[in-house]
């Protein structure tokens, strides 16, 4: 079993792995059993759903001005909800 977020390091660096080809906008978060989606909306601000093997869509959050922003944005939530 993986260890979760919050038994890790603070220290340490998570990644999030987007798929490729027709699920490029599917990631998930390393070590962890979230799944995050990002999009875009037509003014170009960037978002993301999260999801996890229990419940689908735990939230929804944004916008971000950049995809670096966003995915720190994704790592915190997840090292949030492993916390409680």
């Amino acid at each position: 079993m993986c260890a979760t977020l919050a038994q890790k390091n603070e220290g340490t660096k998570v990644k999030i792995t987007w798929m490729k080809g027709s699920a490029f906008n599917f990631g998930r978060v390393e070590g962890t059993d979230y799944r995050c989606e990002r999009f875009s909306r037509p003014d170009g601000s960037l978002w993301f759903l999260l999801s996890s093997t229990k419940k689908t869509y735990l939230c929804c959050k944004g916008p971000f001005d950049s995809p670096e922003e966003r995915d720190q944005a994704i790592i915190n939530e997840v090292r949030k909800r492993d916390r409680n």
